[in-house]
């Protein structure tokens, strides 16, 4: 992925900075407050990120565009609230939501990592999977992800684990302990049919039905387990039914728009001027409005909404398939209890003949051997997932010390995690230094395709020659490198002319006053691009 523009504004002011090039990057001040973090947030959050924006930065008010090479495939992207834009191969589409948005990212740019979260299959939202290559200036936190809430340290290590191709198994304890519940029965049940050779139809204790306490205990692993089991059917149902109702109301709006009828569900159409024979289509929120009077424009619009449905069709489908899953376990553990061959004899004498006696320890037998090989697998495929997801931390950890000793050669950190212990966060040119660490090593063995993004990478006070090491590393990768950086008096002037560097300048920029109105023609040239209707109050 190569950066090429940036824009963010409206039609009252705007900023667009189209000065990136494809080796090492440095937008640098003399003060803070020059635009250096605006600029890098907008590239983030029109990516799909969480908002990190200063304070004083009201970003709700504002569009944000980027412009980006993908495999040499020009990319623009939109961003206003939870909508976005993205014009991709000639093709236009819009979202409604961020997940929308997530799915056609992994479907159609890049493939994000899938993880165990909460007991369900989960496609990481952006938030996570960028904190492999990018580092903003504020929420910094060297014990924990960025904006650790959903997420947490365990995500972030599993997401590396499937970006770096490690099999992940998406299976319950349950499901394992079921299978070591139903071996340990079938076990029971042919020791009794051989002792006896009486079939039986369970494995409870030679207790039987009479006994009070074994039948409470029995009841009481029961009930953990179908509480274990309805949660998860009541979340994936609930999943399901949001997915089908933005399903059903896409199908609206598409048929709605296919017969230019006045009032949808998913999006509306709406004259953009009173009177005229303009028609206008708007995401959800509002946040975007095109002109669909164009038979391109709307038939765009149409396959974007398709596309979605699609989307929601897929997420139906795969949600099913996991909630009929979990309700075929519910059937199995509520069906009737089988009980021992002496509490049986209290009612019947006889059973089963000695003939169907042995077939059924044959029947057995089978089904103990696939129960046995599926168990032995599925444990060693773990151990060997553990052995791969430990030699890929050990690579980490290795280019990370390599890195640091690199550059604080005299340093007596030792890195042995993606993040610190809790009761020693690192601070300081320690805490730049192993962000710098970070990024670096993960680069190094994911071997990723993105931009390395820091927002002031001397956070710290780190030194000149310190600096020069951290640059030389980078620029061993063909990856694109953005870093900002603050200069002091004495250091204005140093990357010019530094034929690695690419400068970008923002000591004339007016502190706080980033946007202005000398970029808003420019900037609705950018939005006619993506089709996207901004009304402009310039004279």
């Amino acid at each position: 992925m190569k950066i090429k523009k940036v824009a963010v504004g409206n039609s009252e002011e705007a900023f667009i900075e189209n000065k990136f090039s494809e080796g090492l990057n440095i937008i640098s001040s003399d003060d803070n407050n020059k635009g250096k973090t605006i600029v890098i947030q907008s590239m983030m959050y029109a990516l799909g990120n969480e908002p990190i924006f200063p304070s004083s930065f009201n970003f709700k008010e504002y569009y944000y565009i980027i412009e980006f090479e993908l495999d040499n495939i020009p990319v623009t992207i939109s961003r206003k609230l939870n909508s976005f834009v993205v014009l991709y191969k000639s093709n236009l589409s819009t979202f409604d939501n961020q997940t929308e948005f997530k799915h056609y990212i992994n479907n159609n740019l890049f493939k994000l990592p899938m993880i165990l979260k909460d007991g369900f299959k989960k496609i990481v939202d952006p938030v996570l999977f960028y904190q492999i290559f990018f580092v903003g200036q504020d929420s910094k936190n060297t014990s924990n992800i960025f904006q650790a809430g959903y997420y947490n340290k365990t995500d972030f290590f599993n997401m590396i684990y499937s970006y770096a191709g490690i099999e992940t198994h998406f299976y319950s304890d349950l499901d394992e302990n079921q299978i070591k519940e139903r071996i340990q029965k079938l076990k029971a049940e042919k020791k009794e049919l051989q002792k006896q050779n009486k079939i039986l139809k369970s494995t409870l204790s030679v207790i039987g039905l009479a006994s009070k306490s074994n039948d409470r205990m029995k009841f009481e692993e029961k009930l953990s387990s179908t509480e274990k089991i309805k949660t998860n059917i009541i979340g994936l149902n609930s999943q399901r039914n949001n997915a089908l109702s933005r399903k059903i109301k896409n199908e609206i709006t598409l048929k709605e728009l296919r017969s230019l009828n006045q009032s949808l569900s998913a999006g509306i159409l709406h004259c953009l001027d009173c009177g005229s024979k303009n028609i206008g289509y708007s995401t959800s929120d509002k946040s975007y409005t095109f002109d669909i009077s164009s038979n391109e424009i709307r038939s765009q619009i149409l396959i974007s909404i398709e596309e979605k449905i699609n989307i929601y069709s897929e997420e139906i489908e795969r949600l099913t398939f996991d909630i009929n899953k979990y309700q075929d376990e519910l059937q199995s553990l509520l069906s009737i209890d089988e009980v021992s061959l002496q509490s049986l004899l209290l009612y019947k004498s006889e059973l089963i003949s000695a003939g169907e006696a042995d077939s059924r320890i044959l029947s057995i037998s089978k089904e103990l051997k696939e129960l046995e090989r599926s168990l032995t697998s599925s444990m060693n495929k773990e151990k060997e997932n553990q052995i791969e997801r430990k030699e890929l931390r050990d690579q980490i950890f290795e280019k990370m010390n390599e890195f640091y000793k690199t550059i604080e050669p005299n340093g007596n950190l030792f890195f042995d995690d993606l993040f610190s212990r809790r009761q020693s966060v690192y601070s300081g040119v320690e805490e730049t230094e192993f962000y710098l660490s970070k990024l670096y090593a993960l680069l190094s063995v994911l071997k990723h395709r993105f931009p390395i993004i820091i927002d002031y990478f001397r956070d710290g006070e780190l030194s000149t020659v310190k600096e020069k090491k951290v640059l030389d590393l980078f620029k061993e990768f063909d990856n694109q490198v953005i870093f900002t950086a603050t200069l002091k008096d004495e250091e204005i002037g140093k990357y010019n002319n530094v034929q690695m560097i690419n400068h970008i300048n923002y000591m004339d920029h007016i502190p706080f006053k980033l946007l202005s109105r000398k970029y808003v023609q420019d900037f609705l040239l950018l939005s006619d691009k993506l089709s996207i209707s901004i009304k402009s109050n310039l004279n």
